[in-house]
C-alpha cells in the first residue's frame, strides 16, 4: 500500500504492542474500538513513554480508509491542542494507533464535577477552539480539516487540564482557500452534537464543526451532557434561557457564584451564535477564540485593587484591531491613531426604574474594558460617568454595554445592548430607542475623529446622543 512507505518510521511491531499491554488485559472502551495503556519504546523517545493504544474494531464501521486517514491528519496536522500520533500497527488483521498518553483523559468525564472551576473550563474551551481553528484553517496547507464529531468526550485533557482534540476516523478534507466549504456525504457524528443542517440536507460544512462546538460549550457551562434521557434537551435549554436572560438558572449550580456576569455574557453569546440554524450566522472559529479569551480577561483578576474587586482588566490596556488581534495601548494621551482612528466618548447619565440591586454598566470595545460605578440609590439614581476608548478603526468596532446587578449571590445580568460604531460614526443612530425591558439609562456617544496624535485634542466632529432600555428582569 502506498501509505505504507510514507509512514514507516511510524511502524510498530504487534508484540511490542501485545507486550505493553499485558496481551491487551486492560481496557476501555473509546470511539470505534477499546483503548489501552501502557509503555512502549517509541523513536525519538528516551527511555519507554507511556501512551494511549487504540485498538480499532471493524464492526464499529472503521476499516482501512479511516484507518490511514487518521495517520495522515494527525501527522500533517500538528497543533499544541491536537493530540500526537506516535506509531501504528497494521499487522495480523489488527489497526492499532498509538498516541500521546493524556493522563485526565477527555471532558465529559468532568463537566459536572466541582473540581473542575469557571476559569479552567473556559481555558479548555480556548485551547479546544485554538485546535479546531487551526484545522479550519491550517497555515501552509490547501486544505482544511472538518472533524465532523466534536464531542466533549473528544477533547482530552492533560497533566496541566490543557485541551486536545482526538478521534479523526470521521474527517474529511475540504479546501482552504475558499470562504465556504461544502463536501456532499453521508451525515456522520453524535447524536446531539451533530449539525442539523448536515444531518437533513448531506450539506458539510466548517459551520458543521462550528455547531457541534456550541454544543460542547453550553455542556462545559451547565455541567451536563447534552443528551439526557432523564432531562430536557440541553440544547433547547441553552436557547431558551439566552434568549429570555434566564442562563443563571442553567448554570452549573457549583460553579455559578463564581462566574463574573461579564464573562458569562461574553461567553454565552458566542456558544449561542454557534448554534444558529443559519450557517452563515455562524462564527468562525477564529472569532470563537477571541471572544473566550475575551471571557477569560473578564473573569481573571488583575493586580489593581479596584480591578480584582470586580474581577475587571485595568482600563486601556488593549483594544481589537480590525483583524481580531490585541494591540498595545499606551494611554489615551500619548496614542497616535492610524488613518480614520480616533476617539470614542461614552458617557453614562441618569438612570430610571434598574430594578437590581446595586447596579453598574460595563462597557466593552474590542478588548478595552471599563465599568461605572455601583449606583448607591437605584430608584432615583445620579449617575454622570464619562470614558474614552481609542478606536484605529472605528467602523468595524461594536461597544458592548451590560447592565449587571452588584448582588453577588446572583451576579444577575440586567440587560446588554451592542451598538455599532460604524453606524455612530455615520451619525444614522441618532436618537434610536432599545427595548429590552422597562429600566432605562440614558448614553452619549461621541466620536473624535483625527489623524493627528490624540494629545492636540482634535475638534469634536461627530455627536450623537441615545436612549437605552435595558432589561431588568
Amino acid at each position: 500500500m502506498a501509505h505504507m512507505k510514507e509512514f514507516e518510521y511510524l511502524k510498530i511491531q504487534f508484540e511490542a504492542i501485545k507486550s505493553a499491554t499485558n496481551n491487551f488485559a486492560e481496557d476501555r472502551r473509546g470511539g470505534f474500538g477499546k483503548v489501552y495503556k501502557g509503555k512502549i519504546k517509541i523513536a525519538g523517545f528516551d527511555g519507554q513513554p507511556m501512551v494511549a493504544l487504540k485498538r480499532l474494531d471493524p464492526r464499529f464501521g472503521q476499516g482501512d480508509s479511516e484507518f490511514w486517514k487518521e495517520i495522515m491528519m494527525l501527522q500533517r496536522y500538528k497543533h499544541k491542542n491536537i493530540v500526537s500520533l506516535l506509531g501504528f500497527c497494521d499487522e495480523r488483521e489488527e489497526k492499532i494507533l498509538v498516541y500521546e498518553y493524556v493522563v485526565n483523559r477527555s471532558l465529559d468525564r468532568y463537566l459536572n464535577s466541582e473540581n473542575l472551576r469557571w476559569i479552567t473550563r473556559l481555558k479548555i474551551c480556548i485551547g479546544a477552539a485554538r485546535g479546531l481553528a487551526y484545522l479550519h484553517d491550517a497555515d501552509g496547507t490547501q486544505q482544511r480539516v472538518l472533524h465532523r464529531d466534536i464531542k466533549s468526550s473528544n477533547i482530552l485533557l492533560d497533566e496541566d487540564w490543557n485541551a486536545k482534540i482526538s478521534d479523526f476516523g470521521l474527517s474529511k478534507f475540504g479546501p482552504a482557500n475558499q470562504k465556504y466549504t461544502f463536501l456532499i456525504s453521508k451525515a456522520v457524528g453524535t447524536h446531539g452534537y451533530c449539525d442539523p443542517l448536515y444531518a437533513e440536507t448531506g450539506f458539510l460544512t466548517k459551520e458543521s464543526d462550528v455547531y457541534s462546538f456550541g454544543v460542547v460549550l453550553f455542556e462545559v457551562l451547565c455541567g451536563r451532557l447534552c443528551i439526557d434521557n432523564k432531562q430536557k434537551s440541553l440544547i433547547i435549554l441553552a436557547r431558551q434561557s439566552y434568549e429570555q436572560k434566564t442562563l443563571y438558572e442553567i448554570v452549573y449550580e457549583k460553579i455559578k457564584d463564581e462566574i463574573n456576569p461579564a464573562s458569562l455574557q461574553v461567553f454565552a453569546t458566542i456558544a449561542y451564535k454557534c448554534l444558529k440554524r443559519d450557517r452563515e450566522e455562524r462564527p468562525l472559529m477564529s472569532e470563537i477564540v477571541r471572544e473566550l479569551e475575551s471571557a477569560l480577561q473578564y473573569q481573571e483578576p488583575r493586580n489593581d485593587p479596584i480591578a480584582n474587586t470586580y474581577l475587571l482588566p485595568k482600563p486601556s490596556e488593549v483594544v481589537e484591531s480590525d483583524h481580531g488581534n490585541a494591540v498595545h495601548l499606551v494611554g489615551i494621551e500619548e496614542c497616535a491613531s492610524s488613518e480614520g482612528g480616533g476617539l470614542l466618548v461614552v458617557t453614562i447619565h441618569e438612570a430610571n426604574n434598574l430594578q437590581g440591586k446595586h447596579p453598574f454598566v460595563l462597557l466593552r470595545v474590542g478588548h478595552d474594558i471599563k465599568r461605572t460605578t455601583t449606583m448607591k440609590n437605584n430608584q432615583n439614581p445620579v449617575w454622570k460617568e464619562t470614558f474614552k476608548f481609542t478606536l484605529e478603526k472605528p467602523t468595524k468596532a461594536i461597544l458592548h454595554l451590560v447592565v449587571c446587578s452588584d448582588s453577588w449571590s446572583k451576579k444577575d445580568i440586567l440587560g446588554d445592548v451592542d451598538i455599532s460604531l460604524a453606524d455612530v460614526v455615520k451619525e444614522k443612530q441618532m436618537n434610536n430607542m432599545y427595548n429590552f425591558g422597562n429600566g432605562r439609562i440614558h448614553v452619549e456617544l461621541q466620536w473624535e475623529s483625527s489623524d493627528l496624535p490624540l494629545k492636540s485634542k482634535p475638534k469634536l466632529l461627530k455627536f450623537m446622543n441615545s436612549v437605552y432600555n435595558l432589561a431588568v428582569s
